[in-house]
């Protein structure tokens, strides 16, 4: 099977993440995406809403997917720990079979900045890439993107709809990064959040929008029920 990873915070689940997914599946023929809310990322810190309702929001908002689904091998850690993707990964392949491709799905935003990821160097060849962009990408800055350790290699010229690039590191292992160059959705939860105080709409689902309602969540402090 053609398994995809696809990690994050969805803080909420938005449009332009089930647009990533779905051209991901589409295009490189993936069986299935698991969607995989992080309990703590170690850059970001404390999510906005709590884990559970995250979960929440992407049953919801993948509910009209049937390739895709809610996994939780990215909840929080009994120990304490942020949750790195690298173990999560390493977790994840255990629970596959040996002949299983797995290929982990993040935007092109969070790819450029995978050398400031923890073990970044062993992540980038325990599986392979999806990667979507915005139409006019400079594909310059995924070269500069890469931890000194890891470098190009020579791939196949890929399929209409994706580039392959291959990525090799020092001790041999290697894998490979589908570029989706055209991404056309610009979307930021940041802002979705900033909406959603606002009371202006959002692009998310509106079953996500009804639970964001009914569970009060991205409000201000001061306007929360007490």
């Amino acid at each position: 099977m053609k398994v995809g990873f696809f990690g994050g915070s969805f803080d909420p689940p938005h449009h332009g993440h089930i647009a990533l997914a779905r051209t991901a599946m589409e295009r490189l023929d993936l069986d299935r995406v698991l969607i995989a809310p992080v309990g703590t990322q170690p850059f970001k810190g404390d999510e906005a809403a709590p884990f559970e309702d995250r979960v929440a929001m992407v049953r919801l908002a993948i509910a009209g997917e049937p390739r895709m689904e809610v996994s939780l091998v990215d909840a929080p850690r009994q120990d304490g720990r942020p949750n790195y993707t690298i173990d999560t990964v390493k977790s994840l392949r255990r629970t596959l079979n040996r002949e299983d491709r797995l290929y982990c799905l993040m935007g092109a935003d969070s790819f450029l900045t995978i050398g400031k990821w923890f073990r970044s160097e062993d992540l980038l060849t325990a599986c392979n890439f999806v990667v979507g962009s915005r139409p006019g990408f400079d594909l310059q800055k995924v070269a500069a993107a890469l931890p000194e350790r890891v470098s190009l290699a020579a791939e196949e010229s890929g399929a209409p709809g994706y580039l392959v690039i291959g990525l090799r590191g020092e001790n041999g292992a290697h894998s490979r990064l589908y570029l989706l160059p055209d991404l056309a959705e610009d979307i930021s939860a940041t802002e979705i959040r900033m909406d959603l105080q606002a009371g202006a709409r959002a692009p998310i689902d509106p079953a996500v929008a009804a639970y964001i309602a009914q569970h009060s969540l991205y409000r201000n402090a001061e306007e929360a029920p007490r």
